[in-house]
């Protein structure tokens, strides 16, 4: 269930322009003027807290989603009812725009990893705002296929890499993408083993181990990376 925050104040191309964290992404770059006014004129936006599912597994999009705050998981579940998360989006960024643009159903559950700012415009308006413009068409193609290459490199790493070594290469590329030695891990150490394709016992064990051997520090969510040459190494197996 979401819930309804203060209103956003970015109503306008020139509030926008000024605070919107989606009209600085790549894929929007030199979309006019009046297409963003018309954009802020019809767009939704919502607060979801942590926990929220902002669209469900099985469903047909009705439109598209703007991450602005936050971060999202894609969650999977197979018909046994065993889940994944193969993706965790994070702001700035749109969500469920394969289903979109291939007209099918979504085939993860989106749900807020904490609290979030979302913006939804339906079909016809995002068509007619930003698809006429061929250059975002071309970028949104480009963003697509830069997912599908992270996508498969994922499956790879589920296939080949052993737990121990996908455990290094996500710590080490959560701190490339903080900019620091420290990082913050999900919440759920149940949501970061179910991105890692393993339990919560395994996972426990193993960050007990890089601890023991002085690879990182843990306190709380809270992970310091001591040693990265060594995890370097560790993250090719």
């Amino acid at each position: 269930m979401k819930l309804i925050g203060p209103k956003c104040s970015c109503d306008c191309y020139k509030a926008g322009k000024a605070r919107c964290p989606i009209m600085k992404l790549s894929i929007f770059s030199g979309v006019p003027e009046a297409a963003w006014d018309n954009f802020f004129k019809k767009r939704i936006s919502n607060d979801y807290r942590k926990g929220n599912i902002i669209f469900y597994e099985g469903n047909r999009p009705f439109g598209i989603y703007f991450l602005c705050k936050g971060r999202v998981k894609i969650v999977r579940t197979d018909s046994g009812l065993h889940s994944s998360i193969p993706r965790v989006k994070e702001a700035p960024c749109l969500l469920g725009e394969r289903a979109f643009l291939a007209n099918e159903a979504y085939r993860g559950t989106g749900e807020a990893m904490e609290d979030c700012r979302i913006c939804f415009i339906d079909t016809a308006y995002f068509e007619k705002l930003f698809l006429e413009d061929p250059k975002v068409c071309r970028s949104m193609l480009a963003e697509m296929s830069a997912e599908l290459g992270r996508a498969e490199e994922h499956l790879l790493d589920l296939g080949f890499k052993t737990v121990k070594g996908r455990l290094a290469k996500h710590l080490l590329e959560e701190s490339v993408h903080a900019g620091s030695a420290s990082i913050e891990l999900p919440s759920s150490r149940g949501d970061l083993a179910k991105i890692l394709g393993t339990s919560p016992e395994v996972l426990c064990r193993l960050l007990a181990e890089f601890r023991r051997k002085a690879w990182i520090t843990v306190s709380g969510r809270s992970i310091t990376i001591k040693d990265r040459p060594r995890l370097e190494q560790v993250s090719r197996r």
